[in-house]
């Protein structure tokens, strides 16, 4: 039997994710309010970072281990986890509807991004040029980005955050208080959880890419779905949207540009195999939800919720998509 202490850990970070999740969202929505920007913005900058967090730090330390495979299968497996989990599971709770303002920006933004790792990833290593490339991509896409966010509220065709968004007595002080809690809570959570979670899956000799990929991927989506659970019950979907957009972004631009300066980075055939295309095909999902402005239900959640679990199944059974293809007749 594993460690206690290695259950505890795991126990301990989801109680410490789940009050980390609502600090952040009330935060950052103020914060919004303050800055004259929308909630979609708050959810893209201040709640996707935030909660990418962790998915740096896992990925930065897991390459600086020569973990390949963990710091790999953490930013893909996240970016899966982010759309099936951090989506479906509010949906189970509030429904709520995609496609708000801005909301195409952000997609562009992350079909780019996964586009771009899926091509750079298939034709070779992951290489400090590569790295570079990301992270100007994220730079650049930030800066404008929040450029014409600021612009769409003063000309009045955003119209901002809603002075009712801001609760009573949420002062500056305390709103950078409650971002600088939730995030360090999320942080220190999915430090826990992981520990613990990865210690017991390496009691039971699980292949390194399957817990990059499963254990480590939900994991670091942990604090996506604590926060994307905090904004559904406060009614506040552009939130949860923006929080996938932009996590999913700053997974792939921040943490995989960031891993990329340590490289030559061999990617594992397992990615290429199934992965990536999973990724693909969970991206262009969100790109229909937000372009037909979907009504994300609980029949839609728990749809989504089962693809994810047909898709850990192909993951176990070592699913090859690209074999499917090659072995189909001419």
């Amino acid at each position: 039997m594993p460690d206690l202490a290695l259950i505890a850990a795991l126990i301990g970070g989801l109680v410490i994710l789940a009050f980390a999740g609502d600090f952040l969202v009330s935060g950052a929505v103020a914060i919004a309010r303050r800055l004259g920007v929308s909630k979609l913005i708050a959810g893209i900058f201040i709640v996707g970072f935030g909660t990418s967090a962790p998915e740096m730090v896992v990925s930065l330390n897991a390459a600086l281990e020569d973990r390949a495979g963990l710091a790999l299968g953490n930013i893909v497996g996240s970016n899966i986890a982010n759309i099936f989990l951090v989506l479906g599971v509010p949906a189970l709770i509030m429904p709520f509807v995609a496609g708000g303002h801005g909301q195409g920006r952000a997609l562009t933004a992350m079909l780019v991004a996964t586009s771009v790792w899926i091509l750079l990833t298939a034709m070779g290593p992951l290489t400090v040029l590569g790295g570079i490339l990301f992270l100007a991509i994220l730079v650049a896409y930030c800066i404008v980005t929040f450029y014409m966010a600021r612009q769409a509220v003063a000309t009045g065709e955003d119209p901002g955050v809603d002075l009712d968004d801001m609760p009573d007595g949420l002062s500056l002080g305390r709103s950078l208080a409650y971002i600088v809690l939730g995030t360090g809570g999320l942080v220190l959570g999915a430090h826990l959880i992981i520990a613990g979670g990865v210690g017991i899956a390496e009691f039971y000799h699980v292949p390194q890419e399957w817990i990059g990929l499963t254990l480590l991927a939900f994991g670091t989506s942990l604090p996506e779905i604590g926060a994307a659970i905090a904004a559904a019950l406060r009614r506040h979907g552009e939130v949860a949207i923006g929080n996938v957009l932009g996590s999913n972004v700053f997974n792939i631009l921040g943490a995989g540009g960031i891993i990329s300066l340590f490289g030559p980075i061999e990617i594992a055939p397992t990615f290429t195999q199934y992965d990536h295309w999973v990724m693909a095909f969970a991206a262009l999902l969100i790109g229909g939800f937000i372009l037909t402005r979907a009504r994300l239900g609980r029949l839609m959640g728990v749809l989504m919720l089962l693809i994810y679990a047909v898709y850990i199944y192909g993951l176990v059974s070592g699913l090859n998509f690209l074999g499917l293809f090659q072995s189909a007749p001419a």
